[in-house]
C-alpha cells in the first residue's frame, strides 16, 4: 500500500483504539457494577446477623433442654419425696421432708419461671430470624434483577469491544510489518492506544499541545509521523 494508504489505515486504527478505551470506560462505570458491590455488602451483613440470630437460638435451644431435664429431676425428687412423707411417722423425718418439698416446690416455680423466659426469648429470635430470612431472600433477588440487567447491558459493550477489536486486529495485518511491529509494541505499552493523530495542534493519544515548530515539522514531513510527546506515530493527513 502507498503511504497514504497507511495512513488512512493508521488514522481508522487510532480511531479504534479510543472507541474501545471510551467503551472500556463506558463498562468499567456501569453503576449496575457498583450497585451490585452494595448489594453483595448488605448481604454479606445479613449474613453475619443470621449468624447471631442461629447462635441465640441454639443457646436458648440448650438452656432450654437444661431446664427441661431438671425440670425432669425436681418432678422425679418431689414424687419421691412425697412418697416418703406419706410413708413417715416420725416427726423429725416429717419435718425435713417436709422443708425438702417446700424447697423442691420452690425450686420447680424457678424452673417454670425460667422456662417462661426463655420460651419468650425463642418467640422473638423466631421473629427475628423470619425478618433476617425475608431481608436475604429481597437482597437476593435485588442482586440477581441488577446482574441481570448489567449483563445485558455490559455484554452489548464487550460484543462492541470484541468486534472493534476483531476489526482493528484485521487492519494492522494490512500494513507493513516493520510499521505493524511499532504499532502493537505502542499498543501495549501506550495505554492501549497504538496511533494517534492530529486535532487541531494536539495529539489524539497524549492529548499535548504541539508547538508550532513541532507541528510545522509534522506537516514537512510523510503524512505519518511520531508524536514528539509521547513518541507514537501520528498520523498528519486530515
Amino acid at each position: 500500500m502507498s503511504e497514504q494508504q497507511n495512513a488512512e489505515t493508521l488514522r481508522t486504527l487510532s480511531d479504534i483504539d479510543l472507541g474501545i478505551l471510551r467503551l472500556q470506560k463506558q463498562l468499567d462505570e456501569l453503576p449496575q457494577k457498583q450497585q451490585i458491590l452494595e448489594v453483595r455488602h448488605k448481604i454479606k451483613e445479613i449474613e453475619g446477623k443470621a449468624s447471631q440470630v442461629q447462635k441465640m437460638a441454639n443457646d436458648v435451644a440448650r438452656t432450654l433442654n437444661l431446664l427441661s431435664d431438671e425440670t425432669q429431676l425436681n418432678e422425679q425428687n418431689l414424687a419421691e419425696t412425697q412418697a416418703s412423707l406419706n410413708k413417715s411417722s416420725q416427726y423429725r423425718e416429717t419435718s425435713n421432708l417436709v422443708a425438702e418439698m417446700d424447697m423442691l416446690a420452690n425450686r420447680k416455680a424457678k424452673l417454670e419461671e425460667d422456662t417462661l423466659i426463655q420460651m419468650e426469648k425463642q418467640e422473638k429470635i423466631a421473629v427475628v430470624s423470619a425478618q433476617v430470612v425475608e431481608a436475604a431472600r429481597k437482597l437476593e433477588a435485588e442482586e440477581k434483577a441488577i446482574t441481570g440487567v448489567y449483563r445485558q447491558v455490559g455484554g452489548k459493550l464487550k460484543q462492541d469491544v470484541f468486534d472493534l477489536e476483531r476489526t482493528r486486529e484485521t487492519l494492522v495485518a494490512t500494513l507493513p510489518e516493520s510499521m505493524a511491529q511499532n504499532y502493537r509494541k505502542a499498543l501495549a505499552n501506550k495505554a492501549g492506544v497504538g496511533a494517534t493523530h492530529l486535532i487541531g495542534n494536539r495529539c489524539s493519544g497524549c492529548f499535548a499541545t504541539l508547538s508550532e515548530g513541532q507541528l510545522a515539522k509534522l506537516m514537512e514531513g510523510p503524512p505519518v509521523g511520531d508524536c514528539p510527546n509521547c513518541n507514537r506515530m501520528i498520523v498528519t493527513m486530515e
